[in-house]
């Protein structure tokens, strides 16, 4: 009986291997800088050849936001962008509900760095880890969600190289 258990996690262990890998291979891969100058010159453009579309945009963190309400639920924002940069800024939204469970960001209250936090089931803190802080490079895969106020975007987003996911 224990053999089909083993068998099963298994199983799934790898089918979700597989999507990780997937999630990551079926983006377009773009630098935010290149990404910012498409939606600054014909942001109409753009938006059509982005839609609907997985991204994997590299770039620095200059922002790194707790409780964007952008969308429905509470999401960490970390925006990539330089002070010289071409105008939009790529806003990655880590969402809570794409975290495995007991895992959350919490960012530092001057919202220069966050957190990796994980708990165990009685709501101890059981492990902590630097995952964003000002100035990092990182690579980021998500999901295009919109253009707007002069914001590139992307939702459900995962850090490349990193257990954020």
């Amino acid at each position: 009986m224990l053999l089909p258990m083993k068998t099963l996690s298994f199983s799934l262990l790898a089918a979700l291997l597989a999507a990780g890998t997937a999630f990551a291979q079926d983006s377009t891969t773009v630098d935010w800088k290149t990404l910012a100058t498409e939606f600054s010159e014909d942001a109409a453009a753009a938006q059509a050849k982005y839609q609907d579309k997985m991204l994997t945009v590299s770039g620095p963190v200059s922002a790194v936001a707790a409780g964007d309400m952008t969308v429905n639920n509470p999401s960490v924002a970390v925006t990539l962008s330089t002070p010289d940069g071409p105008g939009a800024d790529v806003k990655c939204l880590f969402e809570n509900e794409d975290f495995e469970p007991n895992t959350e960001i919490r960012v530092s209250d001057e919202g220069g760095n966050a957190q990796l936090i994980k708990r165990d089931s009685a709501g101890n803190i059981t492990s902590s880890k630097p995952i964003f802080e000002t100035g990092q490079q990182i690579v980021v895969t998500g999901s295009y969600l919109e253009f707007s106020a002069g914001d590139i975007v992307l939702r459900h987003c995962r850090l490349n190289g990193n257990s954020a996911e």
